[in-house]
């Protein structure tokens, strides 16, 4: 797929979590558990795709692309709601898609200032503390019974 393609790609990912759930009320565990893998799906094609960069320039656009996209995915699930009992794991994974949306920007944004360029030599690959968090939140969801698998080491 080509750059424009794949920048449309993540756009239309973006437009179906932005998308209203339908029904209204509070929304079932099968509702949340489509709301959470869509989230988990969108993120990390975000952060796969991120990896794919070929220059400094490509891969800082392609960062600021996927904080947009994790900070959607983040918009989607709360939008979503949760039924009772799954209101502190759906509200857990929100916050941690937040902060790694938060990260990922704000690494992308420290990388462009002067003389800290340095950070991407020998990078084989980023690290934040927020990640796990999406990930323990997502682990804990699927202890409640949602399905939902981890996010993948890109």
């Amino acid at each position: 797929m080509t750059l424009p393609g794949r920048r449309l790609g993540l756009l239309l990912a973006g437009v179906v979590l932005l998308a209203p759930s339908c029904g209204g009320g509070t929304p079932s565990s099968d509702e949340l558990a489509r709301s959470v893998t869509e989230a988990r799906d969108r993120v990390d094609a975000a952060l796969e795709d991120v990896t794919r960069a070929d220059t400094k320039d490509e891969f800082l656009e392609r960062m600021d692309g996927a904080a947009d996209l994790i900070g959607s995915a983040a918009r989607h699930v709360e939008d979503a709601g949760a039924p009772s009992g799954y209101e502190t794991e759906a509200d857990e994974l929100v916050a941690a898609l937040d902060q790694l949306a938060f990260d990922v920007r704000a690494t992308a944004d420290q990388v462009r200032q002067p003389g800290f360029g340095y950070l991407l030599r020998g990078t084989r690959g980023l690290s934040f503390e927020s990640w796990d968090r999406v990930n323990l939140a997502l682990v804990a969801l699927r202890r409640k019974g949602i399905e939902v698998t981890p996010l993948e080491r890109h």
